[in-house]
């Protein structure tokens, strides 16, 4: 089996409906709209093909999206990773403001599932608070350190457990 993977970063896809907000059908017809499949119809991020793929990577490389382990229930509000900027003059001129996508992870392979400690999404609102200066805020996931067993099976099956080592 190897070692534990863990992939993170800002992946550029909302993996399902539930990850964008306050309107779906919003990001689902914004741009794109004369692409030749009508899966590709959509905001780049939020389109079917993309979010079909994103599913495909995920089970074909065995990986959970950490975030979604500890927090299940979906709330834009609080889950987004990316929002739109405030207009120059008036908040709501901002062409996407108030508007935000899950779109940064951390996935994880299945066996570090239960050394998912917490999964924290730094940043909130419409005036993007914590999101330090990006349309992306921090999201920090922290794993617990491998118990000696787990880190010994894998060193005797040839990998290592130098993931989440403190």
């Amino acid at each position: 089996a190897g070692k534990p993977l863990v992939w993170l970063g800002d992946l550029n896809v909302a993996a399902g409906w539930h990850d964008v907000g306050p309107d779906p059908d919003w990001f689902r017809n914004k741009n794109g709209q004369t692409a030749l499949h009508a899966d590709d119809k959509g905001q780049p991020g939020f389109t079917a093909n993309e979010q079909t793929r994103f599913a495909a990577l995920l089970k074909a490389g065995g990986l959970v999206d950490a975030y979604r382990q500890l927090h299940p229930t979906a709330n834009w509000q609080t889950d987004v990773t990316w929002r739109g900027a405030p207009g120059i003059n008036n908040p709501a001129e901002g062409r996407y403001y108030n508007k935000g996508m899950r779109i940064d992870y951390v996935l994880t392979s299945q066996s570090l599932v239960p050394r998912i400690k917490s999964a924290v999404v730094h940043g909130t609102g419409p005036e993007r608070s914590g999101f330090l200066g990006s349309d992306h805020c921090p999201l920090i996931v922290e794993l617990a350190s491998a118990s000696a067993n787990e880190a010994k099976g894998a060193e005797t099956k040839g990998g290592g457990s130098d993931v989440g080592s403190p």
